[in-house]
């Protein structure tokens, strides 16, 4: 049922955004520690207050970062998203049937936010690689764990969760929590200690982690590796054809191009292949390499560094290749994401994939 949901991610969610692709989302209200945004290719490692935050940003904090995003009016909702330290997730802004929707991808970390909308019937969506949370006129928080685990908590309004099986409304006051292979559960929360109790979460959700981090970090192992594998077999074609850079040399050049001409076309579905086959995989690819990431701290220094993960392979020289590919692999990533927005532009009704109601197909929806 897993692979089901994301399918469904994927449907709905591939290509739909690119209309709104460079839409200003919201400006950095308060910034601390270091926190890096992924645009296009270029990465701005010393964001300031008042510095634009545009829909397709990837925005990482460290250990010591964190940062406040006022949203933009062209959102519909007026209100903050709060990204907490050691976080990773995507922004992204979508126009459904002529609404404005905001969608936080979180890979890895936690999240907050309060908001309410200001005009027509706009949702923010928040997806992990588990479950959707749909969310109107609310206060509520997010957090995945090493684990694969997700908690959710509201504080005001309402938050509806469905993980492609079941969908659960979390009032406010709840918790609800999302464990590998069990369905959603609901927790009583106190609303002036959400942020104690999500802390607390995190905590038991790493001691968890350590009680079997041998098995834990081999069965990491075995997906990043499988992974790495299916990446590469699906960005080799797309980095191997000269459509790529023919865009970015035009880009560069500042030519205007006509989406109607033959050419365009023919190389617009030759890219439209590429381009969804390195999603289908990064969808969760991005997710599992941010919580490796996690993980070297967690067992940096213990026994765990040297338990076998796959035979003649410890924890420690895995962890240290992930490390190695760091750079390899976000320079992919920023490329296909720069061609992504190019073959945007080359599509002017912005849905040459179609577009979806939400995740489910449902017109209720959140």
């Amino acid at each position: 049922m897993k692979r089901l949901f994301i399918a469904a991610v994927l449907v709905a969610s591939a290509f739909a955004s690119w209309a709104l692709e460079s839409a200003e989302l919201g400006r950095i209200d308060y910034i601390e520690g270091s926190v890096t945004i992924s645009r296009l290719g270029k990465t701005i490692t010393a964001p300031n207050i008042d510095d634009a935050l545009l829909s397709g940003d990837l925005i990482k904090t460290s250990n010591d970062g964190q940062v406040v995003i006022a949203m933009d009016k062209s959102t519909g909702m007026r209100g903050t998203i709060t990204i907490r330290p050691r976080s990773a997730l995507y922004l992204k802004l979508d126009s459904i049937k002529g609404e404005p929707r905001t969608t936080v991808d979180l890979l890895t970390g936690s999240m907050g936010s309060k908001v309410s909308k200001i005009a027509g019937a706009p949702t923010v969506n928040v997806v992990t690689d588990s479950s959707v949370m749909g969310v109107r006129g609310t206060e509520y928080g997010v957090a995945v764990s090493v684990n694969d685990s997700v908690l959710v908590t509201c504080v005001e309004g309402s938050v509806a969760v469905s993980d492609g099986t079941d969908e659960v409304p979390v009032p406010a006051g709840h918790g609800l929590e999302k464990k590998p292979g069990e369905r959603l559960r609901l927790l009583p929360v106190a609303v002036s200690s959400v942020q104690d109790f999500t802390d607390r979460w995190i905590a038991d959700e790493i001691e968890a982690f350590k009680a079997d981090a041998p098995r834990a970090l081999a069965d990491y192992a075995k997906r990043y590796q499988d992974l790495s594998a299916k990446f590469a077999a699906a960005y080799d074609p797309f980095q191997s054809s000269p459509t790529p850079r023919k865009w970015a040399e035009e880009d560069r050049s500042g030519v205007t191009v006509n989406p109607l001409d033959p050419t365009v076309l023919s190389e617009k579905k030759e890219m439209a292949g590429y381009l969804l086959n390195i999603r289908k995989v990064l969808f969760i690819f991005e997710r599992v390499y941010y919580r490796v990431d996690e993980l070297s701290d967690i067992v940096a220094g213990t026994s765990a560094e040297k338990s076998l993960v796959a035979p003649g392979l410890t924890a420690e020289d895995f962890l240290a290749s992930v490390k190695a590919d760091r750079d390899k692999l976000a320079a992919e990533v920023s490329r296909y994401r720069y061609i992504e927005s190019l073959y945007a532009e080359r599509d002017p009704e912005g849905d040459f994939f179609g577009n979806q109601d939400d995740f489910f197909n449902s017109s209720g929806g959140f």
